[in-house]
């Protein structure tokens, strides 16, 4: 038997999170109902875990975290390690002209700028100062919440040794015709809780293939380097949305859904929807998923 969710969507949008500063997606807001079906289930899923890595493509050190975080984390954990890749500080910034560049950068290199408006959010929220640094469910905020990249392995054990708190569902539908993306999310606390929580939704884009630095690598200038799981925008703001207050129950179950035009430089077959609910008082990650758009 299958529990039928009506979402009513009401807002105006008065924000554009867009990794692309010049012709970012459109978010659109809407007052009609958006009916997503969720199948009835009662089982304790698995935690999961948040690893949020700190890069740029300018950063030389970086790839050796993104090897722990993308071959050997990924093959250990599979689809319990969700992560995401973000690019800001000055390692992350575009050449020509600047300090942070490559020596002997071929023109047109490092030409393409992966911030985006939440990722400078974050960056500069967390005090991020070197790099590659990891975010581990974003635990141990403030004062010890930036991870070494030789500790991330050993911090996500020990989160996805605790037991699930609460479970995330999401249902996204796209349409290749118009690029839309809508994307439905279940969150649903299961113990009680007490304070604030937030969900952030974000979409990230895998198997881009673009340059990046790499020292040690032959050649140390990579063309054609895989940049994984790289964050793109935000659907519902930088630091999300406010999702329960005060004293919630168990098995309350709250409902949201987003709809975005995606970038026509995305590639939606290598495009995710990752949602996380977190404390807003001590920013840790309660639980994470991640889904595929298409």
């Amino acid at each position: 038997m299958k529990k039928i969710i009506s979402l009513l969507i009401i807002g105006f949008v008065i924000s554009i999170y867009s990794c692309d500063k010049i012709d970012g997606p459109t978010r659109e807001s809407f007052s009609v109902d958006t009916t997503c079906s969720f199948p009835d289930d009662n089982s304790i899923p698995d935690k999961k875990v948040l690893v949020e890595d700190y890069t740029g493509h300018n950063c030389g050190n970086c790839p050796a975290g993104g090897v722990i975080l993308n071959d050997s984390m990924r093959s250990k954990y599979g689809d319990r390690l969700v992560s995401i890749s973000v690019h800001a500080g000055d390692y992350a910034n575009v050449c020509p002209g600047l300090a942070t560049c490559a020596p002997g950068a071929p023109a047109g290199s490092f030409a393409i700028d992966y911030k985006c408006a939440t990722s400078v959010d974050w960056h500069d929220f967390f005090g991020v100062f070197f790099y590659p640094a990891g975010m581990i469910d974003r635990i141990d905020y403030p004062g010890d919440h930036l991870k070494p990249k030789d500790s991330w392995d050993q911090e996500a054990q020990a989160s996805l040794n605790m037991p699930a708190k609460a479970r995330v569902r999401i249902q996204n539908t796209y349409t290749e015709s118009d690029r839309k993306l809508r994307a439905c999310i279940e969150t649903k606390f299961l113990e009680e809780v007490t304070g604030d929580y937030k969900l952030s939704v974000v979409l990230t884009e895998d198997s881009i293939i673009d340059w990046q630095v790499w020292y040690g690598h032959n050649p140390e200038l990579v063309p054609d380097y895989v940049h994984h799981h790289l964050l793109r925008t935000s659907l519902n703001t930088s630091f999300g949305v406010n999702i329960a207050s005060g004293t919630t129950a168990a098995n309350t179950a709250v409902a949201n859904g987003y709809s975005i035009i995606l970038d026509a430089n995305w590639n939606p077959e290598h495009c995710a929807v990752v949602a996380f609910v977190y404390n807003a008082s001590t920013y840790e990650v309660m639980q994470v998923e991640e889904v595929k758009i298409k």
